[in-house]
């Protein structure tokens, strides 16, 4: 009597066992995707003061009077608080987990320094041949839409949430129209409806998250302390 009582207790049946399956699933996706509003806030705010600032200091006829560097230096210090914010919140969020899955959100995380290095690399190398400063200022912002809007594609892919995946879209085709405005043009639609969608699907998965039940946290039958 005594045996099988002690039997039932240790082993869960296989109900429990797929129980917590699942709970250790839905524990993983929470660790990967910790805080998704504030990666689109970091990158909504970077696109409005980044590529606002760019709109109204670089033109035939600017706004404000800022030497060409500095605007630059400006534009790209933006982008690069919010890739290093990107970076340190994706290392944070895998602290926790173990395998496949920190392997892969470790490799999409550096994937976003990884690739402004890049394209930072590739667009020095074509200013080497001459272009005017109008087509070296469009190879940065198009360069820059293209590459974050391919990486919340890849994002939205790794950790199935359709939210990002359309908002990889929405930038891709905001980049595109936008590139045939323009130099400062393409600025401003950057700026307004790049930044502005960030944003918006920021505020919107942050009041999600909040009118959101937290997960109960009682432990399962057979499931370890």
């Amino acid at each position: 009597m005594s045996e099988e009582h002690t039997s039932d207790t240790s082993t869960p049946s296989p109900a429990e066992m797929l129980a917590i399956t699942e709970r250790q699933q839905q524990r993983a996706e929470r660790a990967l995707d910790i805080n998704p509003g504030l990666l689109f806030g970091v990158w909504g705010a970077a696109w409005v003061l980044g590529f606002g600032e760019l709109y109204l200091t670089i033109g035939d006829d600017p706004v404000l009077l800022v030497p060409l560097w500095q605007a630059l230096g400006i534009f790209f210090g933006c982008l690069g608080v919010a890739g290093f914010i990107t970076v340190w919140h994706l290392a944070n969020s895998l602290r926790g987990l173990r395998g496949p899955a920190q392997k892969s959100g470790a490799m999409h995380g550096w994937s976003w320094t990884l690739g402004f290095v890049a394209l930072g690399a590739l667009i020095a190398a074509t200013s080497r041949m001459g272009i005017s400063e109008e087509v070296y200022a469009m190879l940065w912002a198009s360069g820059s839409g293209l590459l974050v809007g391919v990486l919340y594609l890849s994002g939205g892919a790794l950790t199935g949430s359709w939210t990002q995946y359309g908002v990889g879209l929405w930038i891709l085709a905001i980049n595109a129209a936008g590139a045939f405005t323009g130099i400062p043009n393409h600025y401003l639609v950057m700026s307004l409806a790049g930044g502005g969608g960030f944003l918006v699907a920021g505020t919107v998965l942050t009041l999600r998250a909040r009118a959101k039940p937290s997960p109960s946290h009682e432990r399962l039958p057979g499931e370890p302390e």
